[in-house]
C-alpha cells in the first residue's frame, strides 16, 4: 500500500499538449477514479503513473519515492487492462503466476499467492483452463488475479469493464469495489462511465481536454459541480443549462418561461447574464411558492419507473424533466415545473465556472 502523488504533470505528443498540469494526491488505500470523455487524457495520465509513458514535465511519487525515471516493473504497481492481456496458450494458473516467475519468486510462494487470489476471486476450479474456455467475466477475474498476486503498492485499472455486457459490468464493479476494500490497496481507476465512477470511487478527478475540472467525492461532484462541464457530464440525463439573467435586486433568476427565486439573494450578480443549471430529477410537476417554469411537452421517453419529459419553454428553450413513471404526460400539453432553491446552480457564461 502506498500514497500516490501526481504533481503538475504535463504530457506532450509532439506539439499536442495532452495533460496540462495535473496534480492530485491519492491517499494510501483510497480508490481514485479518473473520469472524463474520450480524448480528455485520462488513460494517458494512468499510463504516465504506470511508467508506460514518460512525462514531459512534473513529478510522480509512489510511496514517497520519485518514479519518473523508473521502468514500470520497478514502480511496484499492477495494471488491469481493458482487453485482459492474457496469454492464450497458458492456463489460468500460469497466467497468474507468470509475473512472479519472471521476478524469481520461489515456487511455494507462487503457489500460495495464486491459490489465495483464486480463492478470493472464485477461480479455484478454473486454474487449469485456457482463456478461450472462459467467459468475459472470468477472464477479467484472471486479469485481476494476476495483479493481486504481485501484492503491489497500487492497482491501476484502465477501463477494465468496457468489453463486458451491461449486467456483467454491474456485477464486476461491485466485485472490484469489495476486492479493493478487502485488500486495502491504493487504486486508480480510469473510466468514461459515470455510473462506474460514482459507485467505485472514494474520490473522482474529472478531466476535460487535459485539465482538471474538479476533484471531490462522488456526492460533492454531483451536488456542487465546479463547472458547467462537470454539471453536464455527471448525471443522466445531463443537467439542463438555460441562459438566464439575475434580477436587478439579485433575488431571482429570470428566463423564458418563468422566474426562480434565489435564496440567499445574490446582489453581487444583480443584472448579470448567467447559465442556470437544473438537474432533470430535481424538477417537480406543479407550482411552488415563489417560482415556477412552464412549458409545452414536445416529446416523452417512457422508461417504466421514470418518464423523461422534454419541454419547450417560451422562446424555444428546451428543458428535460425526470418524472415518476406513473404520471400521465402527453405531448402537446402544458406543464408547470418547480424546483427547490438548493437545487439551483449558477455558472458563468464563457468559461462555465460555478458562481
Amino acid at each position: 500500500m502506498a500514497e500516490v502523488v501526481v504533481s503538475d504533470v504535463r504530457k506532450n505528443f509532439g506539439r499536442i499538449e495532452v495533460l496540462k498540469g495535473v496534480s492530485v494526491t491519492v491517499a494510501d488505500g483510497e480508490m481514485l477514479v479518473i473520469l472524463g470523455p474520450s480524448g480528455c487524457g485520462k488513460s494517458t495520465l494512468l499510463r504516465c503513473i504506470a511508467g508506460l509513458e514518460t512525462v514531459t514535465a512534473g513529478e510522480i511519487r509512489i510511496g514517497g519515492r520519485r518514479v519518473n525515471e523508473l521502468e514500470p516493473m520497478h514502480r511496484d504497481i499492477a495494471m488491469v487492462f481493458q482487453n485482459y492481456a492474457l496469454y492464450p496458450h497458458m492456463s489460468v494458473y500460469d497466467n497468474m503466476a507468470y509475473g512472479l516467475r519472471n521476478r524469481g519468486t520461489a515456487r511455494p510462494e507462487i503457489a500460495r499467492r495464486v491459490q489465495e487470489a483464486a480463492r478470493i476471486l472464485g477461480l479455484e476450479g478454473l486454474l487449469e483452463r485456457k482463456p478461450r474456455q472462459l467467459s468475459g467475466g472470468q477472464r477479467q477475474r484472471v486479469a485481476m488475479g494476476r495483479a493481486i498476486v504481485r501484492e503491489p503498492a497500487a492497482f491501476l485499472f484502465d477501463e477494465p469493464l468496457s468489453n463486458l455486457d451491461a449486467k456483467l459490468r454491474v456485477q464486476m464493479r461491485h466485485e472490484i469495489r469489495l476486492l479493493q476494500e478487502r485488500l486495502g490497496t491504493t487504486g486508480i481507476y480510469v473510466t468514461h462511465d459515470q455510473v462506474e465512477a460514482m459507485t467505485l470511487g472514494d474520490r473522482l478527478i474529472v478531466l476535460n481536454a487535459g485539465v482538471v475540472e474538479q476533484i471531490g467525492t462522488p456526492l460533492d461532484v454531483y451536488w456542487r459541480p465546479a463547472s458547467a462541464f462537470v454539471a453536464t457530464f455527471i448525471g443522466s440525463p445531463a443537467m439542463n443549462l438555460l441562459r438566464s439573467r439575475v434580477a436587478a435586486d439579485g433575488a431571482a433568476v429570470l428566463l423564458d418561461g418563468g422566474r426562480l427565486p434565489l435564496r440567499p439573494a445574490r446582489p453581487d450578480l444583480a443584472g448579470s447574464d448567467v447559465e442556470l443549471g437544473i438537474r432533470p430529477e430535481h424538477l417537480q410537476p406543479g407550482a411552488a411558492e415563489g417560482g415556477v417554469l412552464a412549458g409545452r411537452v414536445a416529446w416523452i421517453e417512457a422508461l417504466g419507473a421514470d418518464t423523461l419529459a422534454h419541454l419547450e419553454l417560451t422562446g424555444g428553450t428546451s428543458l428535460c424533466a425526470r418524472l415518476n413513471g406513473t404520471l400521465a404526460v402527453r405531448p402537446g400539453e402544458m406543464l408547470s415545473m418547480s424546483v427547490a432553491e438548493e437545487n439551483v446552480h449558477l455558472f458563468r457564461p464563457g468559461d462555465g465556472r460555478r458562481l
